[in-house]
């Protein structure tokens, strides 16, 4: 456990361990040729980690769906202990920080990644953890918020299972 604890709190570590959860996950539902890793989808230099490769693209080529794996560890845990210890003020706090972080981290998401027709125009932001995810589509009004406001839909490992 405490070499768990080691690993996520480096936060590039941290970032590289929702990344091979997410390939792990897409190893396992798709075959090789229907995504890629590492995947400049805009044109940019910027390259999301994975994206899903659909076809109706212009002249035949493909269509990319960009998902990219988000793992605000700091915010959450913030939000967990202040519930541990009862305290609301610290809960709202912690709540209303987590609930920005995530709304920033899908504006990066959107204003990277997606840009069609080269790609879908909608991404996908993988939270690694049950708890993280859940704690995310509880929030009231925020999935619709970011599906709106910046065009990305939040997936977990659960919601993953469905597919």
């Amino acid at each position: 456990m405490g070499d768990l604890k080691k690993v996520l709190t480096n936060v590039r570590t941290r970032g590289s361990w929702g990344e091979v959860q997410l390939g792990m996950l897409l190893e396992q539902m798709l075959t090789p040729d229907q995504y890629g890793t590492n995947v400049a989808t805009t044109g940019t230099s910027e390259r999301v980690e994975f994206a899903i490769r659909l076809p109706g693209g212009e002249s035949g080529e493909c269509v990319w769906l960009p998902i990219d794996a988000k793992f605000p560890k700091e915010d959450y845990e913030r939000l967990l202990d202040a519930v541990e210890r009862a305290d609301p003020p610290a809960v709202e706090e912690s709540s209303r920080q987590l609930e920005n972080r995530v709304r920033q981290e899908a504006k990066d998401i959107s204003q990277k990644y997606v840009a069609p027709p080269q790609t879908t125009d909608f991404a996908l932001m993988y939270l690694p953890t049950e708890g993280l995810y859940a704690e995310v589509l509880r929030r009231p009004g925020l999935i619709e918020a970011l599906q709106r406001d910046h065009r990305v839909t939040v997936a977990g490992r659960r919601r993953w299972r469905r597919f």
